[in-house]
C-alpha cells in the first residue's frame, strides 16, 4: 500500500499545531509541519509521535485489579466487564455516603478535547448523581491569572483581552517563556515580528533561558516578588502622577485607597524583596510610562506564590492607570458587551470540596479546590469522599507529597482511570480505561488563533482504546444518565458544537472557520460597549476597573494587592538556614507537566533533570556544571544535576512532574514537588507555593 498523506492537528498536546501525517498500512510512520498553514509547527516530542503512540507502554485494553492496592497487578477486561465494575463500586458509595463522596478530577494530558466539559465543564459527570465535586487541573494551574486576576479588575476573562502585538512599542513579557509556553510558537512569532518593527522588548524573568536570550532588557527577578517589583513601579508613578489621570478619576474604584496603601511601603522595601536595584526599577516605570502602546504576556508562572492573584493584580493595575487598556498597541478587548462580574455562591448544603476555604476560587471558576481532596477522604474533613474518577492527570506527580497521594488512593473505597499509559494513580485503580491520542480522535476544536477547526482522526484507535468523551458516555449509561453524553462521533462533534450543525457542515469542507469579528474600536469603556446594560466602565460590581476588588472583599479579604513575600512565613525556615528561593516547572520543549520522562525516545533527548544555578551561587557552593546536587527545603531535599547558567542570583530553579514509578533513569528518583507542601498557598486561589519556596542547595558525596 503506498503512503498516505494527512493533514490534521498534532496529538501529543494540547496546543493544536497543524501537521501533515505520513501514514503506511493504516499505522503513523511520520509527522511534518502543515508547509500550507501559518500554524504548521512540530516540536521535538511532535515529532516523536509515532514512538509515543506504539510505545510497548500504552495501556490498550481495559483492566480490573487483581493485586493489592499500589502493586500494579491487573489483568485484562472486556468493556462491559469493566463498565459493569465502574459504575457498580461508584453507585455502592453513592447508596453509602450520598452522591457528595463522589469526585472527578481531569487534567490537561494528551485527553480528547471534550473531557474537560464532561467531566469538569457544564456536563460535569458526578453532578448528574449529585455531587458538587467534579473538578480539574484548574485548581492547580491557569486560572489564577487568567480567570480570577482580571475577573477581578475588569470584570472580563483573559481570553477576551488580546495583545495588540501588531501596533506595540513595547512588549512585556513576564513570568513565562513564550518559546516553550505557546503552542506552535505562536506568541513568540508575534514577539519577534514586533521586534522587526521596532518594538522594545522586555524579559521580566529569574531564568534568561529562552525569552531573556532575546530581549533588549532582561530584568531578572527573584521568584514570588513580582508584585513588590508592580507595586514599587506604581509607588513612582502614583507620588510623580505618571499615571493617566482622566482614566484614574473616572473609570477607576479604590485609587484612593490605594494611594494610602503605597504610602505604608518603600521602593528600597520592594527592591530587597524582588532583587532588582531601585534605579532600575524607576528606569522600568519611566520606560512604561512612555508610552500607552504597551503590550503584556503574562501566563503561569506568577501563579504560585504567596499573593499570586494580588501580585499579578498590581500587575494589571500598572496597566490599567498607565492607559494601557482598550487602546491601539495595548491590551485590546475583544468582546461584545460583558453581563456584571459576580461571584457563585458556596452552597449552604452540599458544598464543594474546599469551597468554604478558597470562596473566591469556587466563585470564580465554579468547581471545588482539589488541593482539600486529601483531608475529605483521610479526615472525613469537611466529609468523606470515597470515590474518585481521574483522567488525563496525576495529582501523585503534580502536586506535592506523592506519600500522601497514595495514601489517599490507599483510603479510597474506588478508583477508576482513564488513560494512554501506566501512572501512580493505575497502580491503586480498581479500574482502568484505555483512552485514545489525538491522533486517533475525531472532534472540532476551538481555537483563538484560528477559530473552529474539525480535528481529523489520522489513524483509527489502537487495540481497544476510545476516547474519554465515550468512555465516560458508557460509564453514564451503567449508571443511568448516559443520555447526558455523546454516543457516535457525529453525536460528539455536534455536541461540542452546542448542536450547530450548519458550523458543522462548514468545518467538514474548510480548513477552519472564524467567527465573525466585530469591528475594532478602542476605549469601549467610555462609550459603553464593554458592559451589558450599556453604561460606560467595566462589567464589574462597581462598574469601573476595580483597583480595589468588590469581589475579594465580598470572600473577606482586603481588596487592595497587598504583596506578602514567602520570607514572612517563618515555618518554611530562616533565610540563614534556607537562603535561596526555588522555583519549579518551566516547561521545555520535549516534556509536558508530568508526561515525557516515562517515554525512551524523550529521554535521549533530556537524558536526567538538570537545576539551573547561578554562577556566583555554584562558585561559592563548590558546584560544577553537570555535578549532582541536593535541593532542600524543609520538606526534605531531591537529587538533581547542575546547570550553570544566567538566572538571578540566589535563585534555583528544578523541572517537575517526574518521579513516577514507571519513569526512566534519573527521573525516576526525583521529584521536585517533595521539597513543596500541600499547607502553604495563595490565600485567595489555593495555589500551592511551586515557584517561590525557601531551599539551600548543597553539593551531592
Amino acid at each position: 500500500m503506498e503512503n498516505e498523506k494527512k493533514k490534521g492537528l498534532c496529538g501529543i498536546c494540547p496546543d493544536k499545531c497543524w501537521i501533515e501525517a505520513t501514514i503506511e498500512n493504516g499505522k503513523l510512520v511520520k509527522v511534518e509541519p502543515d508547509k500550507d498553514s501559518p500554524f504548521g509547527r512540530v516540536c521535538p516530542r511532535g515529532a516523536l509521535s509515532k514512538e509515543i503512540i506504539y510505545s510497548k507502554d500504552r495501556i490498550l485494553h481495559p483492566m480490573v485489579r487483581i493485586g493489592k492496592k499500589g502493586e500494579g497487578k491487573f489483568r485484562r477486561a472486556t468493556w462491559e466487564e469493566a463498565l459493569e465494575k465502574a459504575a457498580e463500586g461508584f453507585l455502592k458509595i453513592k447508596k453509602q455516603y450520598g452522591a457528595r463522596a463522589l469526585a472527578s478530577y481531569v487534567g490537561t494530558s494528551g485527553r480528547e478535547d471534550g473531557t474537560m466539559r464532561a467531566i469538569a465543564g457544564k456536563d460535569a459527570f458526578f453532578q448528574h448523581l449529585g455531587s458538587p465535586n467534579d473538578m480539574s487541573c484548574g485548581a492547580t494551574c491557569f486560572t489564577a491569572a487568567n480567570v480570577i486576576t482580571p475577573i477581578t479588575t475588569l470584570g472580563i476573562p483573559q481570553g477576551m483581552i488580546q495583545a495588540d502585538f501588531e501596533n506595540a512599542e513595547i512588549v512585556v513579557v513576564w513570568g513565562t517563556n513564550l518559546k516553550t509556553n505557546s503552542g506552535p510558537g505562536r506568541l513568540y512569532e508575534k514577539v519577534k515580528e514586533a521586534q522587526k518593527r521596532g518594538a522594545y522588548l522586555i524579559v521580566i524573568d529569574p531564568r534568561k533561558k529562552g525569552m531573556g536570550m532575546e530581549a533588549d532588557w532582561w530584568i531578572p527577578v527573584v521568584p514570588g516578588s513580582d508584585g513588590a517589583l508592580a507595586l514599587a513601579m506604581l509607588k513612582i508613578i502614583v507620588e510623580e502622577e505618571k499615571y493617566d489621570k482622566e482614566f484614574v478619576e473616572k473609570y477607576t474604584e479604590g485609587f484612593e485607597e490605594f494611594s494610602e496603601y503605597l504610602k505604608q511601603i518603600t521602593v528600597e522595601e520592594m527592591s530587597d524583596y524582588c532583587g532588582v536595584d531601585c534605579e532600575i526599577i524607576r528606569l522600568l516605570a519611566d520606560k512604561l510610562c512612555s508610552t500607552t502602546k504597551a503590550v503584556l504576556s503574562v501566563y503561569t508562572g506568577i501563579e504560585y506564590q504567596r499573593s499570586a492573584v494580588q501580585n499579578y493584580r498590581a500587575i494589571q493595575i500598572l496597566w490599567a492607570i498607565t492607559g494601557k487598556y482598550d487602546v491601539e498597541g495595548g491590551m485590546y478587548i475583544n468582546g461584545g458587551r460583558f453581563p456584571t462580574a459576580k461571584l457563585k455562591k458556596v452552597p449552604e448544603q452540599n458544598q464543594p470540596i474546599g469551597s468554604k476555604e478558597f470562596p473566591l476560587f469556587y466563585g470564580i471558576v465554579g468547581q471545588g479546590q482539589f488541593s482539600e481532596i486529601p483531608k475529605a477522604v483521610l479526615n472525613d474533613d469537611p466529609y468523606p469522599v470515597r470515590g474518585l474518577l481521574i483522567a488525563a492527570a496525576s495529582p501523585a506527580l503534580t502536586y506535592p507529597d506523592k506519600k500522601l497521594w497514595h495514601k489517599v488512593y490507599e483510603k479510597l473505597d474506588f478508583l477508576v482511570v482513564n488513560e494512554r499509559f501506566m501512572s501512580e494513580e493505575i497502580m491503586y485503580a480498581d479500574v482502568v480505561f484505555p483512552a485514545t491520542t489525538y491522533y486517533e480522535n475525531q472532534i472540532p476544536v476551538s481555537s483563538p488563533l484560528f477559530g473552529w477547526k474539525l480535528r481529523n482522526r489520522i489513524i483509527q484507535p489502537l487495540g481497544e482504546a476510545r476516547n474519554d468523551v465515550h468512555i465516560l458516555q458508557a460509564l453514564a449509561e451503567k449508571m443511568g444518565f448516559g443520555e447526558a453524553y455523546p454516543k457516535s462521533d457525529e453525536d460528539t462533534e455536534l455536541w461540542m458544537l452546542d448542536g450547530n450543525r450548519e458550523l458543522l457542515e462548514k468545518l467538514k469542507c474548510s480548513e477552519a472557520v472564524m467567527p465573525q469579528k466585530s469591528p475594532v474600536k478602542y476605549k469601549k469603556y467610555q462609550t459603553g460597549d464593554l458592559r451589558k446594560d450599556g453604561m460606560p466602565g467595566f462589567p464589574t460590581p462597581s462598574g469601573k476597573f476595580e483597583i480595589c476588588s468588590k469581589l475579594i472583599e465580598e470572600c473577606g479579604y482586603t481588596g487592595l494587592p497587598v504583596y506578602k513575600d514567602i520570607r514572612g512565613i517563618k515555618e518554611l525556615g530562616s533565610k540563614e538556614e534556607y537562603p535561596m528561593i526555588l522555583t519549579t516547572g518551566a516547561r521545555s520543549t520535549v516534556r509536558f507537566a508530568s508526561f515525557g520522562p516515562a517515554v525512551r525516545e524523550i529521554i535521549q533527548l533530556e537524558p536526567y533533570p538538570v537545576a539551573d544555578i547561578n554562577l556566583e551561587d555554584a562558585t561559592e557552593l563548590g558546584i560544577n556544571e553537570g555535578q549532582k546536587i541536593w535541593i532542600e527545603t524543609v520538606f526534605g531535599k531531591q537529587p538533581f544535576r547542575a546547570n550553570i547558567c544566567e538566572i538571578t542570583k540566589g535563585c534555583i530553579h528544578a523541572p517537575f512532574g517526574s518521579g513516577g514509578v514507571n519513569m526512566l533513569g534519573e527521573w525516576k528518583e526525583t521529584n521536585i514537588n517533595e521539597v513543596c507542601s500541600m499547607e502553604y498557598h495563595d490565600e485567595l486561589s489555593g495555589f500551592l507555593l511551586y515557584k517561590s519556596m525557601p531551599c539551600r542547595v548543597v553539593l551531592a558525596e
